[in-house]
């Protein structure tokens, strides 16, 4: 019942309270340890309605994106060893997205045309970006993902204005945790999380809380904030000064740097695997 119900859901073009409330008591019948973990599965399906695109996206200020008005070799040689399989594409300003690249496509015309790069056309390769709302809930994105055959969309906030990228591997992360490749923790850096001794990790303040719980398996709480300067903004109510220290559900949290009045780099430390409790300060 669960499993066609949950079916039905997903081929529906709303999602309904009345289904969501139903399949909700259906789970929580389904009892025992040994199906512990296929539960919280189907509870996070569920969870997906209530979770908007804004909250999981890769931030613009951590986006990967190359101008196409560069030389076609300078463009190769800034996707040859990105972690990405498709790249956005600006004109005069980063947040002016024209189109996306397969980097797989690129390379293979790269490779047909070493002799003569100039033939490749960047512009006849690349495809029609797809703009979505930031306030699109994961459940219907994940509908119109599965409908597009996409899985690779860039987040617009009302004003049209960028706001960053969403693929469908960052919905599914939200329904079965973490999918760690050969490439994430060499992207870390590139995400603006970069570990600096044993214990601690320089992070930009712009870094979606939900990419650092995900990518270091932490729980910072991501109920009242996006990013992690917007999560000291709120746990502190005040604008830290750069050198302020603090202590949050364990964590430590240090300013680094301030630009004057945004969060830019913060060291966090972790609370070793064996605390219990803590203090904050």
């Amino acid at each position: 019942m669960v499993f066609s119900s949950l079916k039905k859901l997903f081929f529906r073009n709303k999602e309904s309270s009345d289904d969501l409330s139903e399949l909700r008591g259906a789970i929580s019948q389904y009892q025992g340890e040994e199906i512990e973990e296929e539960k919280e599965m189907l509870e996070s399906v569920l969870d997906l309605a209530k979770i908007e695109v804004y909250d999981v996206m890769n931030h613009r200020k951590n986006l990967f994106s190359v101008d196409v008005d560069l030389p076609i070799k300078k463009i190769i040689d800034k996707v040859k060893d990105c972690p990405f399989s498709r790249i956005p594409l600006y004109k005069n300003h980063p947040d002016n997205i024209v189109g996306i690249i397969r980097v797989k496509t690129l390379l293979k015309e790269a490779y047909e045309n070493k002799e003569n790069l100039k033939k490749i056309k960047i512009t006849e390769l690349m495809s029609k970006p797809w703009f979505i709302p930031d306030n699109t809930s994961l459940l219907t994105q994940l509908q119109l993902f599965r409908a597009r055959r996409e899985h690779f969309a860039i987040v617009v906030d009302e004003y049209g204005d960028l706001q960053g990228i969403v693929t469908l591997e960052d919905i599914i992360e939200e329904i079965v945790g973490d999918i760690n490749d050969e490439y994430d923790i060499e992207s870390l850096n590139s995400l603006g999380i970069r570990k600096i001794n044993d214990k601690s990790w320089l992070i930009n303040g712009q870094v979606p809380l939900r990419d650092l719980n995900r990518q270091l398996g932490w729980n910072l709480d991501d109920e009242n904030a996006v990013t992690l300067a917007g999560y000291l903004l709120d746990a502190t109510r005040s604008i830290p000064q750069q050198g302020q220290k603090f202590i949050f559900n364990c964590f430590e949290f240090e300013i680094v740097r301030r630009n004057k009045n945004q969060l830019s780099q913060i060291k966090v430390t972790p609370p070793p695997e064996e605390q219990t409790a803590c203090n904050i300060i």
